[in-house]
């Protein structure tokens, strides 16, 4: 990450900034709309080297909003796992590659629909699916990197696609096509497009990223469908809590606390627009982090939705929870 020479002993504080930023790079889009990476403490961040990451992602979604408004549900329920397996390997000083694959389930309870008034009711739908997702290649390139004695600082723009591996057209337990975001797949092609700022000192880093999803042509079931483009962002602080002075110390654990959130623009069905679709989404997000022999690194994240501005009225997202288990080469 480096482009400096320095001596062949790295300064301990860029040792501990590299380590932590281990394989991060991320999807950050809602679970029930597609897999693309698991988002950890940092995302969109990778480790120089290379190194395989597996990681385990679960979503529920049990509430429902009218815009920024939460009404009352009348029984639906949705919720996602996807475990993450996903390779990085650094070409060179300034690229990195990443490939990941997501293997999902999928489970719904009832889908929404208007009553007579208006409001909200249940339509009796249940069901969902499990298999590969929709694999993601993404290239990182280091625009700038500066390390001295005692900080560090990142900055990477990132540049990838989504590909369309995972099926669009399984049914649900009454015989019709599940939904689009009980699919395990979106079936288009994306682009998608990153930055990521990072500045470490002494015990504390603190780092700022954003991924742009340009979405394509889908499909779900027999009809044509597209998922709205989508902005997320996220702003993260970090603190060494242990050891206290670098040194030599081949172990280290982080807590870090951060905003998260997402903008997304409304889908398409049939080439019409689904006015109940898109918004913005922001969550909390604590974390923990285990760097183990500067080889291994483990973490956890809890990630609680404070804020919804959902269009029209929607099933929206009340936590995910996320945990990963790295090992660098």
């Amino acid at each position: 990450m480096n482009p400096l020479r320095r001596p062949l002993q790295r300064p301990a504080c860029c040792r501990w900034f590299a380590a932590s930023l281990i394989c991060f790079a991320a999807p950050l889009c809602e679970a029930c709309d597609y897999c693309l990476l698991g988002q950890g403490i940092s995302p969109l961040q990778t480790q120089k080297g290379a190194g395989l990451r597996i990681a385990q992602r679960y979503t529920l979604l049990d509430s429902v909003y009218s815009g920024t408004d939460e009404v009352s549900n009348p029984g639906v329920k949705e919720k996602y796992w996807a475990t993450d397996v996903a390779a990085f390997y650094s070409v060179n000083d300034r690229l990195l590659v990443l490939v990941n694959a997501p293997i999902r389930k999928t489970d719904g309870d009832g889908e929404l629909t208007d009553g007579p008034n208006g409001e909200p009711e249940r339509e009796d739908s249940t069901g969902g699916a499990s298999g590969l997702g929709d694999v993601s290649v993404l290239a990182r390139y280091r625009l700038f990197g500066r390390h001295t004695l005692d900080s560090s600082t990142l900055v990477a723009g990132v540049l990838g696609v989504k590909l369309p591996t995972g099926s669009t057209d399984q049914h649900n337990d009454q015989g019709e096509y599940l939904d689009s975001h009980l699919q395990l797949g979106t079936g288009s092609t994306d682009a998608l497009f990153g930055l990521s700022v990072d500045h470490a000192i002494d015990r504390i880093s603190i780092s700022g990223n954003v991924l742009i999803a340009l979405t394509g042509d889908g499909e779900t079931g027999h009809q044509s469908h597209q998922f709205g483009n989508s902005v997320n962002w996220d702003v993260t602080a970090k603190y060494r809590i242990s050891p206290a002075d670098t040194g030599e110390a081949p172990d280290a654990w982080f807590v870090s606390f951060g905003f998260n959130g997402e903008a997304r623009d409304h889908e398409h069905l049939g080439g019409d627009r689904v006015a109940d679709s898109g918004g913005n989404t922001v969550y909390i997000t604590p974390g923990l982090q285990f760097v183990l022999a500067e080889k291994w690194v483990f973490e956890a994240t809890y990630q609680y939705a404070v804020y919804h501005d959902l269009n029209e009225t929607q099933l929206g997202e009340d936590y995910r929870i996320f945990a990963s288990a790295t090992y660098l080469f």
